[in-house]
Parts: C-alpha cells; sequence; structure tokens
C-alpha cells in the first residue's frame, strides 16, 4: 500500500547555473592526464584533414587551404541584407566615438595593405555561378588595452536559418594542452618565448571560396556612402574551422621542410606551441641561440613570423634583432638593466628571475556561495602551485553548499509534507 505522506523534494532552477560552474570548476581541478598531447580524431575531423591534404599548397610564400564545407557547394543564401543592417548598426556606434571611428578604419584599411582583404571587381559583385555569403563585423577590445582594437568576422550570424560555421567542420582540435606547454617550458636551464605576428592571418583561401567570405565597408570610412564589397583572402578569426585550420598550416610547415633543420626545432614546432605562443626551455646558451635562430628561419617558409621574443638569458635575447623582441625589452641594455615580467600563457612570467609568481587583485565579494566561487576561480594557477592556499577556501566553499543543499532539501521536504496532509483533510 502506497505511503500516502511520502515527501518529495523539488528540483530548484535557480542555482542549476551556479551549479554548472561549480561542476566545471572542479572538473578542471581534476582532468587526467591533462599535460598529455595525445587526441584521438572523429570521422569528421579526419575528414576535415583529408580536404586539407588534398587542397594545400604553397602561394606567394603562404599555405593555401580549403574551407572544409560538410557539403559543397555549401547551403547558403546571399545574405548581403545581414550584413547591411549590422553594417549601419555599427557606422551610429562609431559615430558616437571618433577615436573609436578612427582605429576601426585603420584597422579594416590594414587589411586591404596587408593583403588579408581584397576589394571585389565591379563585374564579381553579382556573380551567376557562385555561392555569396557576407561577414558582419564589429569590433572587440581589452578593457585594459583601450588601444588595441581587434576586428572580428562574426561567422555565426544566421540567415535562413543557417550561418557560415554551421555549413563547415571544425576541424580536429590540434592545439597543444596548455599545462603540457607550461610543463616543458620549465624543464632546462634556458627559457625561450615568442609568438606568431598575425597568425590567424598567415593561412589563404582558395580564390573560389572567398566570395563566401565578404564584407562591407565604406571607402576611407565615410558612412555618408554607399558601402564598396569586399573579401577576405585569408581564414577569418571567428570561423569555428580557423583555429585548427592555422595550426595544421603551422605543423605542415614543419614537416614539409623537416630535413632541412635540427630534430629539436621540428619538434619544437609540434610540441611547444599553444595557438600563437612559442614557449621552449634549452639546456644551454648555444642552444637556446642557434634554436632562436633556426625557428624563425622555419616558419618563415611557410610565411609565419616569431616576433616578441624575450628569454631569461640575456646572450639569447642579443642574438634576436631588436624589432624583433618584446617591446618592453627593446630599449633595455641586456649587460645592466633587469628583464621585466611578461606573460606567458596567462602567468606572470619574472624573466630576470625565471619564475612564475600571481597577481592578486583583491575584491570585495559577499559571503554567499558566489562569491566565494568568484574569489576562488579569480586566481589563475594552472599548475596547482598556490593549491595549500586556494585548497581552504574551495573546502569552505563545499562545505558551505553542501550545507545549504541540506538545508534547501530539509525546507522542501517539511513543505511537500504539509501540502500531502492538507490535501488529505481537505479534500477537493
Amino acid at each position: 500500500m502506497a505511503n500516502k505522506h511520502t515527501a518529495t523534494s523539488n528540483f530548484i532552477a535557480a542555482d542549476d547555473s551556479l551549479e554548472r560552474q561549480l561542476k566545471m570548476f572542479w572538473k578542471l581541478d581534476t582532468t587526467d592526464s591533462i599535460h598529455d598531447d595525445t587526441k584521438g580524431m572523429s570521422v569528421k575531423d579526419k575528414q576535415a584533414i583529408a580536404i586539407w591534404e588534398e587542397s594545400v599548397r604553397l602561394t606567394d610564400g603562404h599555405y593555401e587551404l580549403a574551407i572544409p564545407f560538410k557539403n559543397y557547394p555549401p547551403h547558403l543564401v546571399d545574405n548581403r541584407t545581414v550584413a547591411e543592417r549590422r553594417l549601419f548598426s555599427l557606422g551610429k556606434r562609431l559615430q558616437r566615438d571618433t577615436l573609436l571611428h578612427a582605429k576601426y578604419t585603420e584597422g579594416m584599411q590594414d587589411l586591404i595593405n596587408n593583403g588579408y582583404g581584397e576589394s571585389v571587381p565591379e563585374e564579381e559583385v553579382h556573380p551567376s555561378n557562385s555561392t555569396v555569403w557576407y561577414l558582419p563585423h564589429h569590433l572587440v577590445y581589452h578593457p585594459k588595452k583601450p588601444d588595441k582594437v581587434r576586428i572580428v568576422f562574426d561567422c555565426a550570424s544566421k540567415h535562413v536559418g543557417t550561418s557560415l560555421n554551421d555549413e563547415v567542420l571544425s576541424g580536429p582540435d590540434l592545439t597543444n594542452k596548455l599545462l603540457g606547454v607550461l610543463l616543458r617550458f620549465r624543464q632546462e636551464t634556458v627559457a625561450l618565448m615568442a609568438d606568431v605576428q598575425a597568425m590567424f592571418h598567415q593561412v589563404k583561401v582558395t580564390h573560389e571560396e572567398r566570395d563566401v567570405l565578404r564584407y562591407l565597408w565604406w571607402s576611407d570610412g565615410d558612412s555618408s556612402r554607399q558601402p564598396s564589397v569586399y573579401r577576405m583572402t585569408v581564414h577569418p578569426f571567428g570561423g569555428t574551422w580557423s583555429p585548427s585550420c592555422c595550426t595544421f598550416a603551422l605543423q605542415r610547415t614543419a614537416e614539409d621542410n623537416r630535413a632541412d633543420f635540427q630534430p629539436d626545432t621540428v619538434d619544437t614546432v609540434m610540441r611547444n606551441f599553444y595557438v600563437d605562443d612559442c614557449l621552449k626551455s634549452v639546456a644551454s646558451e648555444e642552444k637556446g641561440i642557434q634554436l632562436a635562430q633556426e625557428l624563425r628561419s622555419l616558419l618563415a617558409r611557410g610565411g609565419f613570423r616569431l616576433t616578441k621574443w624575450v628569454s631569461s638569458n640575456p646572450q639569447v635575447l642579443a642574438s634576436i634583432p631588436i624589432e624583433e623582441r618584446v617591446k618592453d625589452v627593446k630599449e633595455l641594455d641586456l649587460n645592466y638593466e633587469a628583464l621585466p615580467t611578461e606573460s606567458a600563457l596567462g602567468m606572470q612570467w619574472d624573466v630576470e628571475l625565471d619564475c612564475f609568481g600571481y597577481k592578486i587583485s583583491p575584491s570585495d565579494k559577499p559571503l554567499t556561495r558566489r562569491g566565494i566561487l568568484s574569489v576562488c576561480s579569480s586566481i589563475y594557477d594552472p599548475h596547482g602551485f598556490v593549491s595549500p592556499f586556494t585548497l581552504r577556501a574551495k573546502v569552505s566553499y563545499r562545505i558551505y553548499a553542501e550545507e545549504s543543499w541540506a538545508g534547501m532539501s530539509h525546507f522542501h521536504q517539511s513543505t511537500s509534507t504539509v501540502g500531502n496532509s492538507r490535501n488529505k483533510n481537505y479534500p477537493r
């Protein structure tokens, strides 16, 4: 016989988001083999690689790769009206900020000057035999770096229920594990760091596919004119396939030129890059100088320029041309002045002492579950070096959370029981 007074507990949707964040937070701390770069590939990943293997070629010093469409031709309907609406909205925003307008205009012109974009000839604006798609664009900038504006093309913008990203295979994750790169960065005595300049703009798109990368902009940034039609010649930042595509081209550069360089140089490209950042350590000053020279020569063969160099060894740094060094060390006297602190994949790297540090920004958060979680998450510590300190806060949070959930569960059980009794005494 069923118990008429069975208590039930209600699901509380208001805290669902917080619980998902907590699970992700704990998962980051307990991921197995987080330093292991071995990856498997799905059928779709292999399909994307096959498309690139078939289409890859070296053109004008840069690799050219096809966009890995799921189906060819892609099911895209001309969306110029969407791009025009977004452009006029952007224009209104830029008119309210003359400085931002100037920087955005300069950025759009740089695309053309550097060959990353091109004007569409008048006779090709309305093609009859190719798929056309327009990419809305917007600006992104870091609050701490207001002078640096990045133009992002919205490949996720939808029209007639689909977007460019929906029609493309994202490709496999070819990025090395962040912790693995950081651990290898601490193996040897001499540390070097550099990054690839504008990596996402160094891989060309086949000419036949550039019409799906069109965009609108005003000549000279003058919004009183009719917008002109342009198209990207490179894989855009914003495309879901671009990170995999660019890493494929970077690693292909190393593979294609393996016979002309030291094995350690090729291995560095394959295992010591995290997207466009190179972090490497070697056993001696001589190896550091040789490796830096070979890396620059190797990657230049694929159109990639390594810049913003910094090293914990002054002699290695002195072997790098001044214009290729990181900004803070260009004017330093390497014989007398201390090397600065630089960011190494989010970590604070004291180059002079060759050690990692932590920059803590105190914040007044309420003593609630969300407040405690926010403070714990604000400390970036992929190695877990400061775990002896942060663990106390995490344990306190867990105890606090369990007690809170126990209290809520007891409350709802009591409420449910009262409701059942009342229904029994006063039936409808």
